[in-house]
């Protein structure tokens, strides 16, 4: 099986933290001017963990289980790495940058796990709804019915009146427009998960020394046989 590094998330993370105050303040008002020039400042701040698919940590079913155990080799590459992700108990943001992939690929090949009855179906309606606009597989509206901001109702008259524009002016609206427009739904609920759409074919390239090592599992590997020596 393939030794994936675990928490290399964390391990930035806890390198920024290990940092002296007088750098991590500097860092703190970067990015503070950053998220307050940002147009999506109300998403960030409205998100949860427990609503954040980044975070979610993918649930082997038993068929997934015996194929981590035994390959049969009927699946891609790309849905074992998925599936020694979640044996390791790996978030799907851990199991991206472990495999140099983006959000959008994750996504992807996460699903084709879930519809193969190798990992189990979130229950949670944002967590599926996020994995499958990440995916590519719905569109916006049908994101928003997936989570329940809207219903089908909602997302048919929205539809309608964006056709009526096309028709009368020639300009196709975007449905986030009229779904505001309506009254359906707020500026912010819409500017957030389009920002996280229009950045999920981005993956994530290390740049800090070190880095490289880590996410290719040598810096583990290279660890253990320091230990061993000594």
């Amino acid at each position: 099986m393939k030794v994936i590094p675990k928490n290399v998330f964390k391990f930035l993370i806890n390198e920024i933290f290990s940092l002296p105050v007088w750098i991590k303040q500097i860092i703190y008002l970067e990015l503070k001017q950053e998220f307050e020039s940002s147009k999506i400042r109300s998403y960030f701040s409205s998100i949860t963990k427990d609503k954040c698919f980044q975070l979610y940590i993918p649930k082997l079913t038993y068929a997934g289980r015996k194929e981590i155990e035994k390959k049969t080799g009927k699946f891609s590459n790309e849905i074992y790495d998925v599936l020694e992700g979640a044996f390791q108990e790996l978030s799907i943001l851990e199991t991206a940058i472990s495999n140099n992939w983006s959000l959008y690929e994750c996504s992807k090949y996460f699903l084709d796990a879930v519809d193969n009855d190798l990992l189990i179906n979130p229950t949670s309606p944002v967590m599926r709804g996020t994995a499958l606009y990440m995916a590519g597989r719905i569109r916006l509206g049908e994101y928003f019915v997936k989570i329940n901001k809207i219903n089908m109702e909602q997302l048919d008259e929205a539809l309608r009146n964006q056709k009526y524009i096309e028709d009368s002016l020639g300009n196709r609206p975007g449905l986030a427009d009229i779904l505001i427009d309506l009254g359906f739904l707020t500026k912010e609920d819409t500017e957030g998960i389009l920002a996280l759409k229009k950045d999920s074919e981005n993956n994530y390239k290390p740049t800090l020394a070190g880095q490289n090592e880590l996410f290719t599992g040598e810096m583990v590997f290279n660890e253990t046989r320091t230990s061993c020596q000594d």
